[in-house]
């Protein structure tokens, strides 16, 4: 899995949306999903090691969360507060002082409708 496939999570206290951006840059997935503060724990992490086998690709995690309780509680940031980083997947956050990656896909993932 050399290639890279980029998700761009955005999670809030009401919903968790998604979109992944395939190796060859074409969309391959958008969801809006029920907020992740009750889900099972291991919820997001599953979702995104099924997305990097389908992709055959390692993905690029970009998370924005309305709070950090919220990305520890799903195993996104380990306990002081950074990206994990696995074998499927690295994340990193993107938030004020920081480039965003792709600030303009970010915002339609933001205004997607269920």
């Amino acid at each position: 899995m050399s290639p890279k496939a980029i998700v761009e999570m955005v999670l809030t206290e009401s919903a968790t949306r998604v979109q992944v951006q395939g190796p060859s840059g074409a969309e391959v997935l958008k969801a809006h999903l029920p907020s992740a503060r009750g889900a099972h724990r291991l919820a997001l992490r599953t979702l995104l090691e099924a997305v990097a086998m389908c992709c055959s690709a390692r993905l690029r995690v970009v998370l924005s969360a309305e709070s950090e309780a919220i990305s520890c509680a799903q195993g996104l940031l380990d306990g002081l507060g950074y990206g994990v980083d696995t074998i499927y997947y690295d994340v990193e956050l993107a938030g004020e002082g920081r480039q965003r990656l792709g600030v303009g896909r970010s915002r339609r993932v933001r205004a997607s409708k269920p």
